[in-house]
């Protein structure tokens, strides 16, 4: 079925622009309707042409008021004015009165309103005869009416409250339609092209998202569409403090894994059933474990203060929604908060990373390194569920299952107090969809050469950011602001120091700030030389002990919570 000739534009004659900008135009001049307030009452109508408006409603739309009989009055001389500008260009006043309202009567042709409609409604009733193609046609044809936010011009909050917002939904679900009847036949670029300026105008449309996402992939632009995604996110995040729904983050993550096309697995049916005999003699099949996705990150500090520029120095450096993420040392001196930094990133990647997130620190409990055979077969054990076992392999074998491990996979790993390039490099993930972060007190400086690591150096914080740290762990009045400055001066503006500090002062409710910096001044630089040290010397010793420099712990190195710095060792003795 062919669309009726009176769905059509004719060039002569009356036309309304209602999807978009609001435009009249007479024999294809355009009408210059002046005064805001006669635009609003002719919109309103012309929306529902067809339909007897009550003049209240008008009033409402107009005035923002509830209808008055000046009002009405007021109403009835811009509906005389609006008749008086039709019959001079048209011939014809257009409005009609009745009923306790006015009307506007209008032909599909004349009102892009109507011929959307028409032409959608013709494309179900193409798809109910099972003409797929007209089906596409006809509503990507409906689709192009639509040029912009609807009445954009018509300065009406209740209008655009309570009558465009439908008009918009209905919009929407028609140009959803055409964009999955394109993809259906594999019209790809042309449903990308129709469905792009929609998403740009509708960023929290998250169903129409996934169907440009789908487009972008399939007309060979993946990165557009992954782009797309990490867009829509942050909006999400910035307007509405949510996350995007399952079906958005289903469809990123399987544009990740590269299956977003692949067709289900439909098991093969089995002929004929073997013999009772032979049943029996054959051993039972074992039964699979499920798949487990490692999700080993440790807790996010709860506050990180002054880091914002090495969070999106990360972002930039891993480039988590891009479809090659990168490597990176986190190099920082013991106290910086390395650690503390990198597990905090790591939290917020974690939805670009759908097939896990791999923790790993690479010092044992005593400080010593760990061994990169013990760790790899750690990493094996977490990515395979614990059902592989590769204790008779060498390193370069276990390292080499590891990879296959990671193969087709998207997974984070975070390796923790890295010594030696020799622990890291063969944990490095092998494929280029997985990504590895390194914390380290040291530069590794052959995985920066041989392995393209990009690095982020970690220093100390500035003095501000070291008080707003104090305070926001402290709360307002525990401390003065000098003392809190005298204390962030002499534990080097360190976040391990100053969080120790936090904890010194807890545990001596009746002690004041104050009292805190006469003991780390006490503290004798010639045995505790650096501020995690004088620190560690004061939350342990008594009180004859700090000004000798003496702890109450043993000589030796005990292991803090990430969240406290960077996951270094800290030597509470001297030395």
């Amino acid at each position: 079925m062919s669309l009726s000739v009176s769905a059509r534009r004719d060039p002569r004659g009356l036309y309304v622009g209602l999807l978009g900008q609001f435009v009249v135009e007479v024999d294809g001049v355009p009408l210059r309707l002046r005064g805001d307030k006669r635009r609003t009452v002719l919109a309103t109508l012309l929306l529902r042409a067809g339909q007897t408006v009550p003049a209240d409603h008008l009033v409402a739309r107009v005035w923002g008021t509830p209808a008055g009989q000046v009002n009405r009055s007021a109403l009835q001389v811009h509906v005389a004015r609006a008749r008086a500008i039709f019959d001079d260009h048209w011939g014809r006043p257009l409005i009609h009165g009745g009923d306790g309202g006015y009307r506007v009567d209008l032909a599909e042709g004349e009102s892009d309103l109507l011929a959307f409609r028409a032409l959608v409604a013709a494309a179900g009733e193409a798809d109910s005869r099972g003409d797929p193609a007209r089906h596409a046609d006809l509503l990507l044809r409906a689709l192009r009416l639509w040029r912009g936010p609807v009445l954009a011009d018509v300065p009406s909050p209740l209008l655009h409250e309570r009558d465009v917002p439908p008009l918009h939904e209905e919009l929407l679900r028609a140009a959803e339609a055409g964009c999955e009847a394109a993809l259906a036949l594999g019209e790809h670029a042309r449903a990308a092209e129709h469905i792009g300026p929609l998403v740009a105008d509708h960023p929290e449309r998250e169903s129409l998202i996934r169907l440009q996402m789908i487009a972008l992939h399939r007309s060979g632009r993946p990165s557009e569409a992954l782009r797309l995604y990490a867009r829509t996110r942050d909006v999400l995040a910035e307007r509405l403090g949510t996350d995007p729904g399952l079906d958005l983050q289903e469809t990123f993550h399987a544009l990740l894994r590269g299956d977003l096309d692949r067709p289900a697995r439909v098991p093969r049916q089995r002929v004929e059933p073997a013999p009772a005999a032979a049943r029996a003699a054959r051993p039972a099949a074992p039964v699979p474990l499920p798949s487990t996705t490692p999700a080993e990150l440790p807790a996010a500090p709860a506050v990180l203060v002054g880091r914002g520029a090495h969070l999106a120095e990360l972002d930039r450096l891993v480039g988590p929604a891009g479809p090659v993420p990168g490597n990176v040392l986190v190099r920082g001196a013991a106290g910086t908060g390395s650690s503390a930094l990198a597990l905090a990133w790591a939290h917020t990647a974690t939805p670009h990373f759908p097939d896990g997130q791999v923790y790993v620190n690479l010092r044992r409990d005593d400080g010593t390194p760990r061994d990169p055979a013990e760790v790899l077969r750690r990493l094996v054990r977490s990515l395979s569920g614990g059902r592989d076992g590769i204790d008779d392999l060498s390193v370069d074998e276990s390292a080499a299952r590891a990879r296959s491990l990671l193969a087709r996979r998207r997974v984070l790993l975070v390796l923790d107090n890295a010594v030696s390039t020799r622990q890291v490099r063969p944990l490095l993930p092998g494929c280029p969809e997985c990504a590895a972060v390194v914390t380290s007190r040291y530069w590794l400086t052959d995985l920066l050469v041989r392995d393209g690591v990009r690095a982020l150096p970690v220093g100390a914080l500035t003095a501000d950011d070291a008080v707003v740290l104090l305070r926001s762990l402290l709360g307002e009045g525990r401390c003065t602001e000098a003392a809190l400055r005298r204390v962030a001066h002499l534990t080097g503006c360190l976040p391990l120091p100053l969080r120790m500090a936090v904890a010194w002062l807890d545990t001596h409710p009746a002690r004041s700030g104050s009292d805190l910096v006469r003991r780390l001044e006490g503290v004798d630089p010639a045995r505790c030389g650096t501020p995690t040290a004088r620190m560690a010397a004061v939350l342990h010793a008594g009180p004859e002990d700090v000004r000798h420099g003496r702890g109450e712990v043993p000589t030796g190195r005990v292991p803090p919570d990430p969240s406290l710095g960077d996951g270094s060792f800290v030597r509470l003795s001297p030395g």
